[in-house]
């Protein structure tokens, strides 16, 4: 009996570290000369309005780089007017919001080891950091219209700022006139900022990883975000989104604290 029931828990343990195994086992890492194929929206949703001119959707992508297979998409519609970039000192995207009485708040650009945040940032009519001299993008709010452009074509255009009453600088540029960019295959979680055909802007997270391509192909696609112009903003660790209006909540949570961010107000 003794011998049948030490036979019972050994088997037992193998199938358990078996399955456990094959549950968290990792995905093999996408290499270079592989084909990627586009994300897609796995699930139909709706824009939902939650606010006067602001709406949400959330859905399920497809990805290469989740254990299902998926992961979930938490994007805001709204209006330029609407928008606003901030920096100061580093709080998670709640504090953000909480701080500012937003309705929603999402992590913005790169930032250095000290908190410091990289690159342009314009609040308000008024210039924060100064162009950095990468091969980023900027999304920039100028005259109630919402852009995106190269940094080279953003400085030969807008070098001192005339006009442009928002502005965050990042990259990469994941969507140009409709079409997607020749990206990378780095994988992480994902933020960013996007415009529509009719000039609304669309903010975005994925609460899990992506690379760069099949983030780029949501942008893209029609039945997904549908943008004719997209930039990538911070992700990994930085990605966060906290929303809170009277018809509804969410919490998308990073890592870390963030030096500056894009609100909805």
């Amino acid at each position: 009996m003794d011998f049948m029931r030490r036979f019972f828990f050994f088997v037992a343990a193998i199938i358990l570290v078996a399955l456990g195994a094959w549950r968290w086992r990792a995905k093999p890492a996408v290499a270079p000369w592989q084909a990627i194929a586009p994300a897609r929206a796995k699930t139909t949703s709706q824009w939902q309005a939650i606010a006067p001119d602001v709406e949400m959707r959330t859905f399920s992508a497809s990805t290469s780089t989740a254990f299902n297979g998926s992961v979930e998409i938490t994007a805001l519609r709204t209006t330029p007017e609407h928008l606003k970039i901030l920096q100061g000192e580093t709080r998670n995207a709640d504090q953000w919001r909480e701080d500012g009485k937003f309705l929603a708040v999402m992590n913005g650009g790169f930032f250095d080891k000290d908190g410091k945040s990289l690159g342009l940032r314009v609040t308000d009519n008024k210039p924060g950091n100064a162009l950095h001299d990468a091969d980023w993008g900027v999304f920039f709010i100028r005259k109630g219209k919402a852009g995106v452009l190269h940094t080279r074509d953003f400085k030969a255009k807008y070098d001192s700022y005339v006009n442009i009453t928002q502005a965050v600088q990042c990259g990469p540029r994941l969507v140009v006139d409709g079409k997607t960019t020749d990206l990378k295959p780095q994988v992480a979680r994902r933020t960013g900022v996007g415009i529509q055909r009719d000039g609304k802007v669309i903010i975005a997270v994925s609460d899990g990883t992506l690379t760069f391509t099949e983030w780029a192909s949501l942008w893209a696609d029609a039945s997904a975000l549908n943008c004719r112009d997209a930039l990538n903003l911070d992700g990994g660790g930085s990605t966060q989104i906290s929303i809170k209006t009277k018809k509804k909540s969410r919490e998308v949570s990073g890592l870390w604290p963030i030096p500056d961010v894009v609100a909805i107000r």
